[in-house]
């Protein structure tokens, strides 16, 4: 079983890089250009998103009211915030992921935060 994962990410490598990391996984990938988009593409699918993974900082809407909108309305994700580096006013208690990152790291953590069903072992 493959899990759905909602990428929000304003960085084109850095998204595409996840994308196809998830996709070789198995993993069904929805991609958001920022905050706005993820919004967007979160309330027109209709099954279970299991992770979004949002970049912390993006033009419009940043990845912490991202995590606390998507979080109203899917109160199950899993959110795993990626950033190069973490501010006083932007400490979170959601996971954190520190870019740049290695693709072993990445999948590692995300395999932290999807259900089992869903990860291979």
């Amino acid at each position: 079983m493959s899990c759905v994962i909602l990428i929000a990410e304003d960085d084109v490598v850095v998204r595409n890089t996840a994308r196809l990391l998830l996709e070789a996984e198995g993993h069904v990938v929805l991609v958001a250009t920022d905050g706005f988009e993820a919004l967007e593409l979160s309330r027109g699918y209709n099954g279970v998103i299991d992770l979004l993974l949002t970049d912390l900082k993006m033009p419009r809407m940043d990845g912490l009211v991202l995590s606390t909108q998507i979080l109203r309305e899917r109160p199950d994700i899993n959110i795993l915030v990626m950033a190069g580096q973490l501010s006083g006013d932007q400490l979170t208690q959601l996971p954190f992921l520190r870019k740049p990152f290695s693709p072993e790291a990445f999948r590692d953590k995300v395999r932290e935060l999807l259900p089992k069903s869903c990860v291979e072992v």
